[in-house]
């Protein structure tokens, strides 16, 4: 007796096995040149991917001036995966979607990407497909990560009110934190990380407002001719990175330090207080217009 339930449970152990193996099992949505693995619990978010994925990677890839060269894979790694800590690769916890170190493999936490609506699903993969086309440039290793951070933010067209309050507090209590600061890592730490983000894709697009759309082209193209990111930036905008740094660190001390001040919770009842006056100014004088017009009618 015993040996045969010990039997049923080495063939249930067995199975158990079999089926957990299958559904881990992982699959593959080709979409030349864009293969994306997955498994069962994201097969929407890969759909949505494949649909849209080689439209992007072209825009992308049109608006940098440069080529793959090369298949994209993109992994989505399994819902189950803990999303509480930093990834083998180095990666934050806080990180939704990161770049494999010196590879052309996007790597996309299931976890997370489960809630993103389609748009932002694309603006994310745009994100990751940026970094891997900038380490494709010669000298790559020279290009500082505020540079890397700011382009592939402008490239997933992802801009809110919450970044531009973000960058807004950051200069409320100084200036910018210096480009020098973020030139090989970000902090770790989730909402200093999130204002040098904010900083760094202002500055990319204060590039392209200043000194003409395709800035940031035209410094990819120097640093294809072989120069390293410091001459590139100065040929391809005929100023240096520290002249130009400080013309935007005066801009966007003027134009953001209003808005964590408007923001505010006494300002933001100060507002409700001012309408609810307006409001009952408004209600006093079309009383006083409707007893004028009864008293002209006799009806006082």
């Amino acid at each position: 007796m015993r040996h045969s339930v010990a039997v049923l449970l080495a063939v249930l152990a067995l199975l158990g096995l079999g089926l957990q193996g299958w559904a881990e099992e992982w699959q593959t949505l080709d979409h030349p040149p864009v293969r994306i693995r997955y498994q069962q619990g994201n097969g929407t978010e890969a759909e949505l991917l494949a649909a849209g994925a080689g439209g992007v990677l072209q825009a992308v890839q049109s608006d940098l001036g440069l080529e793959m060269g090369g298949p994209l894979e993109v992994r989505i790694l399994p819902t189950r995966a803990a999303a509480g800590a930093d990834s083998d690769d180095g990666a934050p916890h806080w990180a939704v979607g990161y770049v494999r170190s010196g590879s052309r493999e996007v790597v996309l936490r299931g976890s997370w990407i489960r809630t993103y609506p389609f748009g932002d699903l694309l603006s994310l993969f745009a994100h990751e497909t940026t970094h891997v086309l900038l380490d494709t440039v010669p000298r790559a290793d020279t290009l500082p990560r505020w540079f890397q951070e700011g382009v592939a933010v402008m490239e997933s067209r992802h801009w809110s009110f919450r970044d531009a309050f973000t960058l807004g507090t950051s200069v409320l209590v100084g200036r910018p934190t210096p480009l020098s600061q973020l030139t090989r890592s970000f902090p770790s730490e989730d909402s200093a990380a999130r204002a040098a983000y904010a900083e760094s894709f202002h500055f990319v697009s204060y590039l392209e407002r200043e000194h003409g759309p395709g800035a940031v082209r035209r410094i990819l193209e120097k640093m294809k001719e072989g120069a390293e990111f410091p001459a590139a930036f100065q040929l391809a905008l005929g100023r240096d990175l520290a002249s130009v740094e400080a013309g935007w660190q005066n801009r966007v001390n003027f134009a953001y330090r209003w808005i964590p001040a408007l923001t505010s919770t006494g300002v933001i009842w100060m507002g409700i207080t001012l309408l609810v006056l307006l409001g009952r100014i408004a209600r006093l004088r079309r009383d006083r217009r409707l007893l004028d017009s009864w008293k002209q009618q006799g009806l006082d």
